[in-house]
């Protein structure tokens, strides 16, 4: 079930971040409350017999929306969870709300980067050594509410 992020939820994400990211990429549970309240109009959760599975964190920053974190427990990949999680952000710019939707992914990342090459973002800017162990990453964004609207409604 896919619902907006609650205060009560913070366990449950920090639980996806530990079993998806390095340990110098997790986000600590104090931002995670303050993201997920400062950003909750557009922050949310997918959850799977009450456990989080998955989460996106989308905060609005002037005309754009910023993917600040999306991650779907290992144990849950290859379900549509992350392409769910995905198209909250981008509903932001099918409606016309946001103008643009970027984020930043690890150059390693493959599996990301093909469900964010498939929804039609695009490299913009590489990031070096933007990682605390001083890997490369990419900052992709996506301006076309055609292709926001397609990847949505098909069946990738």
């Amino acid at each position: 079930m896919l619902r907006r992020c609650q205060a009560s939820d913070i366990p449950g994400i920090y639980e996806v971040e530990v079993r998806s990211f390095k340990p110098d990429d997790i986000y600590s549970v104090e931002l995670l409350k303050f993201l997920c309240a400062y950003c909750r109009d557009n922050s949310y959760v997918y959850t799977t017999d009450g456990k989080v599975a998955g989460y996106i964190i989308t905060c609005i920053e002037g005309d754009a929306a910023h993917v600040i974190s999306i991650a779907t427990d290992p144990e849950h990949r290859m379900q549509g969870i992350g392409k769910s999680l995905l198209c909250t952000a981008l509903k932001l710019l099918a409606e016309g709300r946001v103008g643009e939707v970027f984020l930043e992914v690890r150059v390693s990342n493959e599996t990301a980067l093909r469900l964010y090459k498939a929804a039609g973002f695009e490299v913009v800017e590489t990031l070096n050594n933007y990682y605390s162990d001083g890997e490369d990453g990419y900052r992709l964004s996506l301006r076309d509410r055609k292709k926001a609207r397609e990847f949505c409604h098909s069946k990738w």
